[in-house]
Formats: structure tokens, sequence, C-alpha cells
């Protein structure tokens, strides 16, 4: 909405005098006396002419310093761009929904083809679609949430065999072993980059601990979405911006 500004006509002449001076110059005279052919009455007609455009310009100025700025900011991270955009329509969106995968407080983004994943915002945290496909739900477990926070890493930046193996842990400490924790994991395996500034774990030893971790999962990284951050639980703590280094 655009705030009235209420102001004198004297005051309105020389705010646009000062921040106006390319338009106010074709209306605005120092001294009117040197301007003899000027009649009184095209004088007012100029001098309230003047004071409407003031007004106008005024108005508008106002209300654009109000805008907001803009909810995405392009990290600039995935180098083929045109060959990760956005498949994860409404209807998905709509399937995921009815799915319970979140609480039904949770806003999520209508589709927008244009947005990468790798975007950061103070309002939005992407998700990949991935790790629901394997049941999980958010919040997510707290062995995987503390995984997330140790690390830095966003959760469109991690690869399917990431949620593999942190579902496959989670697991194990649920059903086996209870005092395994994240930091026991640089035993097992490390994390590492993987082009695009995209991370994976890899096995420590010859023998891995979770067989057939790293299979390919196809087209997984077209399919995301976002969430409101105040909407979710922890979602003003989750990273926003993309881990570029590795973590040991």
């Amino acid at each position: 909405m655009v705030e009235v500004i209420s102001c004198n006509f004297q005051h309105v002449l020389y705010s646009m005098a000062i921040h106006l001076a390319p338009i106010s110059s074709l209306f605005l005279v120092d001294n009117p006396s040197t301007f003899p052919e000027i009649s009184g009455i095209f004088s007012l007609l100029f001098f309230r002419y003047s004071c409407c455009l003031s007004c106008f310009m005024a108005t508008r100025t106002r209300s654009h310093s109000g805008d907001s700025p803009p909810p995405f900011v392009n990290q600039n991270l995935i180098s083929l761009t045109g060959k990760e955009v956005c498949s994860f329509n409404n209807a998905d969106i709509a399937t995921l929904r009815n799915s319970d995968a979140f609480p039904d407080k949770v806003i999520i983004r209508t589709f927008e083809r244009s947005i990468r994943s790798d975007v950061s915002s103070d309002e939005w945290i992407c998700f990949l679609a991935y790790p629901f496909s394997l049941g999980l739900r958010y919040p997510f477990p707290e062995f995987i949430m503390e995984f997330f926070r140790t690390t830095g890493l966003c959760f469109a930046q991690t690869m399917p065999m990431v949620w593999r193996v942190l579902l496959t842990l989670n697991q194990i400490k649920t059903f086996h072993v209870p005092d395994l924790c994240i930091e026991d994991l640089p035993i097992a395996c490390r994390l590492r980059s993987h082009g695009n500034n995209r991370f994976l774990l890899f096995s420590t030893s010859s023998n891995p601990l979770i067989l057939k971790a790293s299979r390919n999962e196809v087209g997984w990284q077209h399919k995301f979405f976002f969430v409101k951050q105040d909407s979710i639980d922890e979602g003003n703590s989750l990273p926003v911006n993309w881990l570029t280094t590795s973590w040991v």
C-alpha cells in the first residue's frame, strides 16, 4: 500500500529541487522575476503542477523503498543449470502432501520451473524428493538431523547414496546399537564432494559396511521443492548456503 505523504507546498518544492533535479528543472526557477514573460496565472499553474508531480514521485519512491528483497539468491554452484531444471511440479507436491511426509501446518512453495536447487534464501528451504521416496518423514530422525547439523550440508546437495547410508545407520542405531552417533561415522565412511558441490559418502574399508549404497538414482537432482522455513521444526536453523569444502 502506498503511504500518503502530507506536507506543505513549500516543503514539496524544496524537496523536489533536491531529490528530483532532472525533472524539477523543467518547472522550478530560483528567481521568478527573471521570467517576466510568464504571467501570474501561468506561474500559479507551474507551481501547482510541480507540487502534484512532487507528491506523486514521493509516494512512488516511498512505496518502492518498502519492497521486500527477492526471496532467492543464486549461488551459481551448478555448472550445467540447463540440465538441472526442476521437474517436481504441483501434482507431485500434492501427492507428497497426501503421503504425510510433512505435518499439515507446513507451507510448500508452488512449483516454479526457473528456480534452481542451489539458491540461497532467508525464507525457504530446498528439499529433495528422494529421501521421502525411502519412507522418511520430516522432521527426519534425530540421527539424520545431527548429521546435517554437524556437517553443515544442505539437504539439496546431498546425493541419494548419503540418504541410503544415513537411513541404514539410523536403523542400526534404533534396533541394534543405541550408542551409535554421528561422531562414529568416519570409522566406516568419509564425506567428499562429487561435482557441482554435491556430496557423497565413500567407504574407508575394502569391505563396505553397507552394500550397493552407491548405486545411481536417475533424475534425482530434478526432483526438489521449497518449504517455508518458519513452518517446519528447526527451519530457521537449517543451512541455507551450500557447503563447498569437504568435511572429515
